[in-house]
């Protein structure tokens, strides 16, 4: 019976099978039975330990604390930190508050889970896409006729296989704690299913990773999910601190990632207090979306969730069938960039209108669109990374673009669409995009000048224009490793000029401002919009132009001489052959 299950997973997903078949031996299945069933034994003395002793042992003392007690202590007793007196019944036995052990085991169970699905599953499936590409296999992979879905269908399923045979040992434990706690069996498997959303997520995000950083060797797979690792601690510290959870600004995408926001939902449904659970889920009622609060309603919420996951999973996989079937070619399709860019914005601008915790909403919203002004240069400089193509691809679109029929596409179409043209004119629409979807939500809240704001974006986006530039023209040159000469370069553009600012104590109302030739004109324009002057913002954004158009220009003339060069090269080549015939 086994052996047909397993030829049907063969017929369906040989890549699955593959995977299957190499991990689940009986050593592997064993030391996985033995940590899960030692986590929950370690779990449950853990939690025990923490219940008050027997009154009927020996010696037990008559006063005792616990934080599963239920009576307040005595007014002249000490009691620890957030323990309670504890009180026996009829029988002689403790009163204890079953519901809340339950709940907290549940919730160390889910921190558990998460730590090893995640973390673990991320290295699992970095470290085998390493060795596929020392060993020269992957290769065979890519000329499978499986597509490229079913292909990391597979990987996902597979690699980690272990992994999930784990957790699945620790599932009846988890479920049985959630249950006691009183969650909604509903919930419950919303959770489950945000969990297997958010691994679809992560580990397709993993698999990319592990595609574009081949050359890092063995050590991707330990930075990837150290990242990851990174990331779950700090969310689920920011998550389980007993205190607000949510920044009230961009930042709260970030908790949208953690699949531990969702136990938020899971334990105001038990109707605990919020001071005796150790998660402020009351926080809920102040998270906003466009001035929204829409996230105290638990299935709303949980769908905002999901939609998030599902959005960002599908544009990680267009990109990774991408770089799956033409690794030489750029990260995303320029067509696909443009879709991420109104992704991007429309979500992070959402976060923005949030009045914040003490109030002065202007002042706050203007603090959110510095944070968001952050994001979009983060964003524009991954564009850069993944739209910009390599020295050979540019010098042959070069050279072979003039050879296409008269019915292809034109030049302007080509730059905005083409696989192989220069990513300037593309990463310019991208930021157009973010601008124009900006734009109309500025003037939808009440500030005093939104106009100070548009134009400190604006000046913002001409200096990411003018990295992108730069970035490419690196490209062209003849260099060892030009991605990351690249990379380089523009990150100390974008550093060093504020720190030398702030060493000379260049200020703002000074000569041409030289602080708008960095990324932080909101900033400027927050803290010295009394002092400027025309002349001191209008002289920058000419010079930045003037720095485009040169840029362009000088971009566009080498890339002329390289075709005219090669195209000459073989004109010659070709001569010289045939005299040498005749």
């Amino acid at each position: 019976m086994l052996l047909t299950y397993f030829d049907k997973i063969g017929d369906w997903n040989p890549q699955l099978f593959r995977e299957l078949k190499g991990r689940l031996k009986t050593r592997n299945l064993s030391i996985a039975a033995v940590i899960a069933i030692g986590i929950q034994i370690l779990l449950l003395l853990t939690y025990s330990g923490k219940l008050p002793i027997d009154p009927n042992v020996i010696n037990a003392p008559d006063l005792q604390y616990s934080r599963y007690c239920t009576a307040t202590p005595p007014p002249n007793a000490y009691a620890p930190y957030k323990q309670l007196y504890c009180i026996p019944d009829l029988l002689g036995n403790w009163v204890i508050n079953w519901q809340l052990w339950w709940l907290d085991i549940f919730k160390s169970l889910s921190v558990i889970g998460l730590f090893i699905l995640l973390a673990a599953g991320t290295y699992l499936l970095i470290a085998d896409l390493s060795k596929e590409e020392n060993r020269g296999t992957l290769n065979f992979i890519r000329l499978s006729p499986r597509s490229s879905n079913n292909i990391f269908l597979g990987k996902i399923l597979g690699v980690p296989s272990i992994i999930y045979f784990l957790c699945l040992l620790l599932f009846p434990l988890h479920l049985l704690a959630g249950l006691q706690a009183h969650i909604a069996p509903g919930l419950i498997l919303s959770y489950y299913g945000g969990i297997l959303i958010s691994c679809a997520f992560f580990f397709s995000l993993s698999l990319f990773f592990g595609l574009i950083s081949s050359g890092l060797g063995g050590f991707q797979s330990f930075l990837g999910s150290g990242i990851i690792l990174q990331f779950l601690i700090f969310t689920t510290s920011i998550l389980l601190s007993g205190h607000d959870f949510i920044f009230h600004n961009p930042f709260d995408w970030m908790m949208l990632f953690y699949p531990g926001t969702l136990l938020s939902y899971l334990v105001k449904s038990t109707y605990i207090p919020v001071k005796t659970v150790d998660l402020d889920y009351e926080t809920l009622n102040n998270f906003a979306w466009y001035g929204k609060q829409f996230w105290d309603n638990s299935w709303l919420g949980i769908s905002f969730i999901f939609a998030n996951y599902l959005l960002w999973t599908y544009w990680i996989n267009q990109a990774l069938n991408r770089r799956f079937r033409t690794p030489n070619t750029t990260w995303l399709s320029k067509i696909n960039s443009y879709g991420i860019s109104v992704s991007f914005i429309a979500i992070t601008t959402g976060f923005v209108f949030q009045s914040g915790r003490h109030g002065r909403f202007e002042h706050h919203l203007f603090e959110n669109l510095i944070i968001l002004q952050i994001f979009i240069v983060i964003f524009a400089c991954l564009l850069m990374v993944a739209l910009s193509p390599q020295r050979q691809v540019l010098h042959d679109w070069a050279r072979y673009r003039h050879q296409n029929p008269k019915h292809s596409r034109s030049l302007l179409q080509d730059l905005i669409l083409g696989e192989k043209s220069p990513s300037t004119l593309a990463i310019t629409l991208n930021l157009v995009i973010l601008l124009a979807y900006i734009i109309p939500s500025i003037f939808l809240v009440p500030l005093h000048n939104p106009w100070e704001i548009l134009l400190g974006l604006f000046i913002t986006s001409n200096i990411l224009i003018f990295y992108g530039i730069v970035g490419q023209r690196i490209l062209l040159f003849k260099l060892p490793k030009p991605s990351l000469i690249a990379t380089a370069v523009i990150a100390l553009l974008m550093v060093i000029p504020p720190i030398l600012f702030g060493l000379l104590e260049l200020s703002p109302d000074d000569f041409s401002s030289p602080w708008f030739f960095t990324i932080f004109s909101l900033v400027v324009f927050e803290n010295y919009s009394q002092t400027l002057t025309v002349t001191s913002v209008v002289a920058p954004l000419l010079i930045e132009w003037i720095m485009i158009v040169l840029g362009v220009f000088e971009m566009s003339k080498h890339l002329q001489k390289a075709g005219e060069s090669q195209t000459h090269f073989l004109a010659s080549s070709k001569e010289y052959s045939s005299t040498k015939i005749s």
